[in-house]
C-alpha cells in the first residue's frame, strides 16, 4: 500500500501551528506578568513617595489669613536694605556670645578638675544661655505664661547649678574629664529645670487654666527632642568610628532619617501653633544638624559622611524645587479660574498674587475645603497688625463662625433624619413653583456655589504654598549662615589661646583653615544660587519675594530665632572642647593615664 504525499507532510504543519499558539500564549502570560510586575513596582513607588511627601514638614501646614495680611503689611513698609540687613545680621548675637566664652582663660584638663576653675566659670555661664535660651523656647509658645526676665534668669542658674554639681560630683569620684560630661548633666539638669519652671508659674495659675497643661507638655516634647537628638548624635559618631569603611556609607544615611523624624516629632508637638511649625522645625532641628555635620565630622575626620550627608541634603533640595514648582503651576491655574470679570465682560488677572488672595479670602463664607481642612482667619502669634486689618479679621470670624453653626446644624438634622425617618420611605413635596424659574434659580445658586469653591480651593493653595516657601527659605538659610557662622567662629577661634584644646584646630597643618574655609564658600555658594532660583520662580510667576518672607519671619519670630540659635551655637561649637570629655573613640586615654 502506498502513502501519499500529502499524509506524508500532513502531520508537521498541526504540530507547528500547536507550538506557535504554545509560544504565543506563553509569551502573552509572559507580558502580562511583567505588565504586573511594572505595575506593582510603579504602585510601590508612587507609595514611597506619598508617604515620604506625607512626612514632609513642608507638607503639613499653611499660612493663617491674620498671617497672610502681616506679611503684606511688613513688605510694604520695608525696604531691600532692611530685609537684607535682618537675613546678615541674624546670627551675630549668638556668634558674639560664643566668641566671648572662648575668650575665657583654660588650664590643661590634667591638671585636674580644682585647677580649672576658669573652665567651671565657662561652664556656668554657657549653661545658664542654654536654659535661658530653652526657657524662652517653651514662654514664647504660651501666651498665658508671663515670666519676668529675672524669673528666667533665676531658674537657669538653678539648673544649671545642678548640671554643674552632676558632673562635679563625678568629676571628684572618679576622672576629670568626666567622659561626655557635656552630655551626662542633661538629664539632671533638665528634670530640675521643669520642677522649678512648673512652680515658678504657679500652681493657681495651672488651676485657673486647664489647657495650661497640655500647652506646656507640648512644649516639653519639643526640649526633650532637641534633648534626645543632642545625645543620639554624639552616639551615632561612635558607632561611625566603629564600623568598618564599607559600611560606613549606609550607616550615614541614618543622619537624615533620624532628621526627618525628629522634625516630624517637633511639627506634631507645635500643630496647635501652626503658623510656627516651619521657625521651630528648622530652628530646632537644622540647625543642629548643620552645626553637627559642620563641627563634630571634622573632628573625627570623616570625610565620607560629610559628603554622603551633604549629597542627601542636595537631593531633597531637588526634590522641594521640583514640588515647588508643580506647586506654582498648580496656582497658577486656580489664579487665573478664581478671577472674576469686570464690567465688560473681561477677565480680570492680576499678577500679584498677595493682594489677590487677600482680596478673595474678604469673599469667603464657606471655610471647610475639599481636604477636610478649615482655613484658619487668627494666627497663635500676634503680629501687630493694624485697626483696619483687625476690623476685617473680626468680620471674617463673625463669618467662620456663622458657618461653624451652619455646618453643626446641618449635621445635627441629617443625624436626627437618619434616626426618626424609616428606610425606604419617600417624601413627596408638591412642587409650586413653575419649573422654569426653578431651574434658573437652580442654575443661578450652582454658578455661586462653582465661584465660591474656586475661591476657597485658590485661597488654600496660596495659603499651603506660603508655608511651604517659608519653609525651604528657611530651611536654605540656615545651610548658608550656618556654614559662614562656622568659617568666621573657626578664623577667630584658632587666634585664641583655646584652640589647642579643640581637636579640630590643635592639630591644624598650614593652609588648612583657608583649605576648609574655602571648602564652605563653595557650599554656601550653591545654597544662595538655590534661594535666588527659588526667589525667581516666585517673583516672575506672582510677583512673590521669597527674600522679604525670609526676613518678614526672620524678624516676626526673633523671640524663637535667636533662643534657639543660642542654644545650638553655645552647645555645639564648644562640643569637642577636650575638657568636656568628648571622644569619640570611646577610648578616653586620659583615664588610663590617671589610673
Amino acid at each position: 500500500m502506498q502513502v501519499s504525499p500529502a499524509s506524508k507532510v500532513s502531520g508537521p504543519p498541526t504540530d507547528l501551528k500547536t507550538q506557535s499558539k504554545r509560544t504565543s500564549v506563553t509569551e502573552q502570560h509572559r507580558h502580562a506578568q511583567s505588565t504586573l510586575w511594572t505595575r506593582q513596582v510603579l504602585t510601590f513607588c508612587r507609595q514611597i513617595a506619598a508617604g515620604y511627601s506625607k512626612l514632609q514638614v513642608s507638607h503639613r501646614g499653611m499660612y493663617s489669613i491674620e498671617r497672610l495680611q502681616a506679611f503684606q503689611a511688613y513688605c510694604k513698609k520695608t525696604s531691600v536694605a532692611r530685609a537684607l540687613a535682618v537675613c546678615v545680621l541674624t546670627p551675630v548675637p549668638s556668634l558674639l556670645a560664643i566668641v566671648l566664652i572662648e575668650c575665657i582663660p583654660l588650664c590643661d584638663p590634667a591638671l585636674g578638675w580644682k585647677a580649672n576653675y576658669m573652665f567651671w566659670i565657662r561652664f556656668f555661664i554657657s549653661g545658664v544661655i542654654v536654659l535661658m535660651g530653652s526657657t524662652y523656647q517653651v514662654t514664647d509658645m504660651v501666651d498665658r505664661v508671663k515670666l519676668s526676665l529675672m524669673q528666667i534668669f533665676c531658674m537657669s542658674v538653678v539648673g544649671t547649678a545642678i548640671y554643674i554639681a552632676t558632673v562635679v560630683v563625678i568629676a571628684y569620684v572618679w576622672v576629670f574629664p568626666v567622659p561626655f560630661g557635656i552630655v551626662l548633666g542633661i538629664g539632671p539638669c533638665f528634670a530640675v529645670f521643669f520642677v522649678v519652671l512648673i512652680l515658678t508659674i504657679g500652681l493657681n495659675t495651672f488651676k485657673t487654666n486647664p489647657g495650661l497643661v497640655h500647652e506646656l507638655k507640648l512644649q516639653f516634647y519639643v526640649l526633650a527632642t532637641e534633648a534626645i537628638i543632642a545625645v543620639i548624635y554624639p552616639a551615632f559618631s561612635g558607632v561611625y568610628l566603629r564600623t568598618s569603611s564599607n559600611n560606613r556609607a549606609g550607616l550615614v544615611l541614618l543622619l537624615p532619617v533620624i532628621k526627618l523624624v525628629m522634625k516630624n516629632i517637633v511639627a506634631w508637638a507645635s500643630s496647635h501653633v501652626e503658623d510656627c511649625i516651619p521657625v521651630i522645625a528648622v530652628f530646632s532641628i537644622e540647625v543642629f544638624n548643620a552645626l553637627y555635620v559642620a563641627t563634630c565630622m571634622q573632628a573625627t575626620k570623616s570625610t565620607l559622611a560629610t559628603i554622603v550627608i551633604i549629597s542627601v541634603d542636595v537631593v531633597s533640595g531637588i526634590f522641594a524645587f521640583h514640588s515647588l514648582l508643580n506647586r506654582t503651576r498648580v496656582l497658577q491655574e486656580q489664579h487665573q479660574r478664581s478671577q472674576g470679570f469686570d464690567s465688560m465682560g473681561n477677565r480680570r488677572i492680576t499678577d500679584e498674587l498677595i493682594p489677590a488672595v487677600i482680596s478673595a479670602s474678604q469673599q469667603l463664607r464657606s471655610f471647610k475645603t475639599k481636604k477636610g481642612r478649615m482655613i484658619r482667619i487668627r494666627s497663635p502669634m500676634k503680629l501687630g497688625l493694624g485697626a483696619a486689618a483687625q476690623r476685617d479679621l473680626d468680620s471674617l470670624v463673625g463669618h467662620h463662625n456663622a458657618f461653624v453653626t451652619r455646618a453643626a446644624r446641618k449635621a445635627s438634622r441629617f443625624v436626627t433624619r437618619f434616626i426618626t425617618e424609616p428606610r425606604g420611605s419617600v417624601s413627596v413635596r408638591p412642587n409650586k413653583e413653575p419649573v422654569q424659574h426653578t431651574m434658573l434659580r437652580k442654575e443661578s445658586a450652582s454658578t455661586a456655589h462653582s465661584h465660591e469653591d474656586l475661591q476657597l480651593e485658590f485661597v488654600e493653595s496660596t495659603l499651603e504654598l506660603l508655608f511651604h516657601c517659608e519653609y525651604h527659605a528657611l530651611v536654605e538659610y540656615v545651610e548658608c549662615a550656618v556654614p559662614i557662622l562656622f568659617g568666621v567662629y573657626l578664623t577667630i577661634l584658632c587666634q585664641l589661646p583655646a584652640h589647642k584644646y579643640y581637636p579640630h584646630t590643635r592639630d591644624m597643618e598650614p593652609g588648612q583653615l583657608e583649605s576648609m574655609v574655602g571648602n564652605l564658600l563653595v557650599y554656601v555658594a550653591l545654597e544662595v544660587l538655590s534661594f535666588v532660583v527659588m526667589h525667581i520662580v516666585l517673583k516672575r510667576r506672582f510677583m512673590l519675594s521669597a527674600l522679604f518672607q525670609l526676613a518678614f519671619v526672620l524678624e516676626t519670630h526673633v523671640v524663637q530665632l535667636q533662643s534657639r540659635m543660642f542654644v545650638w551655637i553655645v552647645f555645639i561649637l564648644q562640643f569637642t572642647l577636650q575638657h568636656y570629655g568628648v571622644d569619640f573613640t570611646f577610648q578616653f586615654a586620659w583615664i588610663q593615664k590617671s589610673e
